[in-house]
């Protein structure tokens, strides 16, 4: 509507010069008569002709102003148009990409995470089922717990132990640190405990859930294996420290010091027996199960067997480094259900607990451990069948 006005004002603007001049012109050859011979008529007549061509020059530069004036308007309503044009496929080119994008980053979420359940399905692989992974989803949104089908990230940073959430990877490498330095304790039983419980916790923590078969020396904790065997404690921390190292390195991160050579210690071992068999604390809540109801009576020969009489000399060195062999290894615990391979190894322990008998048969003090040999080896004899 207003470029109309716009050129209506050119238009009367032109109209009115071409009117006034043609009028003046009209005017005067009106009044004055025909065409005049005296210079001073022309002189006249160009005056008038100057002003009405004066007037004519300034309604046309009036009409010109406008129509420039009009054409700026037509020009910044293209480009208005064209703006508005150019934003709205800049807006569908956005929401196109954005959708690309956000379908790109899902693929990726999802594609992170198949990779990350399968490289804990190749631990459970590794160690021939006896682990598995009730719930890797879970797993997986503690480790990566920024991640989304609309965002994912590929690094972990490491947190400051202080500032850790349940399950995440922090909380993870700061129960493996605390069962680090619980290992180095041999003696103290509430310490004892405390591993136990921080062993099953971080196997929880990582989705792990013991599937192996029971064995002789298994660790129940609340009534569930705890995935932890008296006899073989390195194998659990082998486990732990192969699952964890994997998701450190999934994370971009540095693999944890080794602490698995420290269950092969016999010391932590012996401590940890003792404590689940003979600690008030650890009645109820943690059991240690035998079916072959001769290992306990073993064992405490086995204890009996590293008393000194002489600095240098164990009191039954023989049983001592017999059945260290056994308690190191799970097939030689099996083999004790075989009735010829008990009877050997009763036979061993029997001739050295009698001859060391008739050594000391002058000292009270000695005869009353090796009488104590002698009850536990005749009730392992009774319970393995080769009772002579």
């Amino acid at each position: 509507m207003k470029a109309n006005w716009i050129l209506a004002l050119v238009g009367a603007a032109i109209v009115t010069g071409v009117v006034v001049a043609v009028g003046v012109l009209g005017a005067y050859g009106y009044y004055l008569g025909p065409v005049s011979r005296n210079a001073t008529d022309w002189g006249s007549f160009g005056a008038v002709m100057s002003g009405a061509f004066t007037l004519l020059s300034s309604f046309a530069t009036i009409g010109t102003l406008l129509f420039l004036y009009l054409q700026q308007l037509k020009g910044e309503e293209r480009q208005n148009s064209q703006d508005a044009e150019n934003l709205e496929k800049q807006q569908k080119h956005d929401v196109v990409v954005e959708k690309q994008l956000a379908a790109l980053t899902f693929e990726q979420y999802l594609n992170h995470r198949k990779v990350f359940i399968e490289r804990l399905n190749e631990q459970s692989v590794f160690f021939r089922g006896d682990i598995g992974f009730a719930d890797p989803d879970r797993v997986y949104t503690a480790m990566f717990a920024k991640n989304s089908p609309s965002h994912c990230e590929y690094k972990v940073e490491i947190g400051k132990p202080g500032n850790v959430r349940a399950y995440d990877l922090t909380d993870c490498l700061a129960i493996y640190t605390t069962i680090s330095e619980l290992l180095e304790n041999y003696r103290d039983m509430e310490k004892h405990l405390t591993l136990v419980q921080k062993i099953v916790h971080l196997q929880g923590c990582l989705g792990m859930t013991y599937l192996g078969a029971h064995k002789e020396g298994d660790i129940f904790f609340m009534g569930l294996n705890a995935g932890l065997n008296i006899y073989d404690i390195s194998k659990t921390l082998q486990r732990i420290e192969k699952v964890i190292n994997s998701i450190l390195f999934f994370t971009g991160n540095e693999k944890v010091a080794s602490i698995q050579h420290k269950g092969q210690s016999l010391l932590i071992r012996d401590g940890l027996y003792k404590t689940l068999t003979e600690y008030h604390r650890a009645k109820g809540g943690f059991e240690l199960r035998h079916k072959i109801e001769a290992l306990p009576f073993l064992f405490e020969l086995y204890e009996i067997s590293q008393f000194h009489f002489i600095v240098t000399e164990r009191i039954l060195e023989e049983t001592y480094m017999t059945l260290v062999g056994i308690f190191s290894r799970h097939d030689e615990i099996e083999n004790l259900k075989n009735f010829d391979y008990a009877d050997r190894l009763t036979d061993i322990i029997l001739y050295e607990i009698r001859g060391a008998k008739e050594q000391y048969e002058d000292d009270p003090d000695k005869m009353n451990i090796l009488n104590r040999a002698d009850y536990c080896l005749w009730a392992a004899m009774k319970h393995l069948g080769v009772v002579r």
